[in-house]
């Protein structure tokens, strides 16, 4: 059931912003280095992703992405 979430909301993010397929690195975009990615990090190198494109991969709904998240919504 995880990875039927996972890819539907991989499907779900890379179909509205195509240009996560060349995301930068996880560790580039953690900039406080807590080990995930809020909202805030993730705009500042993909300025065209919505919050709601965000919420789609945030699978705990913890407000940010693990890096599992974050490598399922870009991985091509």
């Amino acid at each position: 059931m995880k990875k039927l979430l996972i890819s539907t909301a991989t499907i779900t993010l890379l179909a509205a912003a195509p240009t996560l397929a060349a995301a930068p690195d996880f560790k580039t975009i953690d900039t406080d280095g807590n080990g995930s990615v809020s909202f805030e990090e993730l705009i500042v190198v993909m300025p065209d992703t919505s919050k709601e494109q965000f919420a789609s991969v945030d699978l705990d709904k913890s407000g940010e992405l693990s890096m599992e998240e974050y490598t399922a919504a870009t991985k091509s």
